[in-house]
């Protein structure tokens, strides 16, 4: 569009310098009469002149408000087009690979798990950062108060944890050894009691790993699966984009992203489970112990 400016403003010039320089009259009549004539010519020039002018400007503004839109959609679609990869046993998943594991550290916060909410058979440390399952059928490790009693699992090995509300939130659990686990986050008000049904659909955006290393991300139909080892795992929660990410806290890379994620009304948990095949714990990793670091 530079070029064509630069040639509306140097037609307006070649047009308006000579008017500029025509000759004043020295007040004879016969001089009058044709400077009256000229200052006629040039006003009907003038008016053609701005008329020209204006619809030149009108165009350029036009292509500038279609190259705009051209633009974003282009844009939009090559985000689309870098958001998709490959994933074994499964047709193409829109993964969200345009946010970086860093920007994602930016937003971490404190998480505490909530014995109030665990199953009876896990045992949580007295800083509310280390769950485990207990094997021995006995007494419950976790003592749940008659008023709590709605707000535990009764037969899925799971827990909730506590943290302060933002729009975006990230922390990172250390599940390394071991075998089987599940790791995300729950909406508030998602069913706690028998067999839970993981899927968004039921309020619950969580991926697990068994047997060391088969990977599932629990989805509405059919779940994602791929082979992949983990020691630490970074969760990130972002309201605004409706969106549940996990990345591989140790080398930075995405392992898998809920782009149908739930919103700020939503007011989801985090939500964890060391399953109950062994009893090496999962913990969620302290900010202060990193910070010490």
């Amino acid at each position: 569009m530079g070029p064509l400016i630069q040639q509306v403003c140097l037609v307006t010039f070649l047009i308006f310098f000579p008017c500029s320089s025509a000759p004043v009259a020295d007040g004879t009549e016969t001089e009058r009469q044709s400077t009256s004539e000229s200052t006629s010519t040039l006003y009907g020039l003038d008016s053609k002149v701005w008329f020209a002018v204006f619809v030149t400007f009108g165009i350029i503004i036009f292509l500038g408000v279609v190259f705009l839109v051209w633009y974003k959609c282009c844009r939009d679609a090559s985000r689309n087009l870098l958001g998709v990869f490959h994933v074994v046993g499964r047709q193409e998943t829109n993964m969200n690979l345009d946010l970086p594991h860093n920007e994602a550290r930016s937003h971490e916060v404190d998480v505490i798990l909530d014995g109030k909410t665990a199953h009876s058979q896990l045992k949580i440390s007295h800083n509310g950062k280390v769950v485990e399952w207990v094997m021995q059928k006995g007494e419950p490790q976790t003592e749940i108060d008659k008023n709590d009693i709605d707000k535990h699992f009764d037969e899925a090995p799971y827990v909730l944890g506590s943290m302060g509300r933002a729009m975006r939130a990230y922390w990172e659990v250390s599940v390394k050894e071991k075998m089987d686990w599940v790791l995300g986050v729950t909406r508030a008000t998602a069913n706690r009691k028998g067999q839970l049904v993981l899927s968004p659909a039921n309020g619950f955006w969580v991926i697990g790993i068994s047997d060391s290393k088969d990977f599932t991300a629990f989805m509405d139909d059919d779940d994602v699966h791929k082979e992949i080892t983990l020691h630490r795992v970074g969760i990130y929660v972002d309201y605004q984009e409706k969106k549940v990410t996990f990345f591989n806290a140790e080398d930075s890379s995405l392992i898998y992203s809920f782009t149908n994620g739930p919103s700020y009304e939503d007011d989801v948990r985090p939500l964890f489970s060391p399953w109950n095949n062994d009893i090496d714990p999962i913990r969620i990793l302290s900010i202060e112990a990193k910070k010490s670091k």
